[in-house]
């Protein structure tokens, strides 16, 4: 869905750890699917030595982790307008750095205003992440089930 919404998304070497070396380990299936994916439509991007260098102090903050530091840095290198996270400091220090965070929830609906998925699927795929233990706010959960409604999507709209 992430590729449907964004068509390429960047990714700094320690979120390749995180996910594809370390969640190959853990037997995490999603892991696979990654490492089969970069090089196609995921883009592993080293950061440069003058951009870690001049977002040092992001290595302070004991409060994110390496995976969202380096996502954070590679943002700031490439330009980049939005950086899909989950994390509540890292989407606050991403406000700080003037990019836009995006987390799961709403890629969920990007994806149905672009028509890729129904209010149900949406609905469906959220309420499955929440069984595997996705953390989110009940208000939160309301909202976006707000905001799905009130979007119109060409799946919604009656033929």
């Amino acid at each position: 869905m992430v590729k449907n919404v964004y068509g390429k998304v960047w990714i700094p070497e320690a979120v390749f750890n995180e996910a594809v070396t370390q969640g190959k380990i853990l037997k995490i299936t999603d892991a696979s699917i990654i490492e089969e994916a970069v090089g196609r439509w995921i883009l592993k991007e080293r950061i440069k030595a003058e951009t870690d260098l001049k977002y040092a102090f992001l290595d302070e903050n004991d409060k994110i982790g390496l995976g969202e530091k380096q996502a954070l840095k590679l943002c700031k290198q490439l330009n980049a307008d939005i950086f899909i996270v989950d994390d509540k400091e890292a989407r606050r220090v991403s406000r700080i750095l003037k990019i836009k965070p995006i987390g799961t929830c709403g890629i969920l609906v990007q994806a149905h205003r672009k028509g890729l998925i129904s209010i149900n699927e949406a609905q469906e795929i959220l309420d499955n992440l929440i069984k595997v233990k996705f953390r989110i706010d009940s208000i939160v959960y309301r909202a976006i089930i707000k905001e799905l409604r009130k979007t119109k999507s060409p799946k919604n709209i009656p033929k």
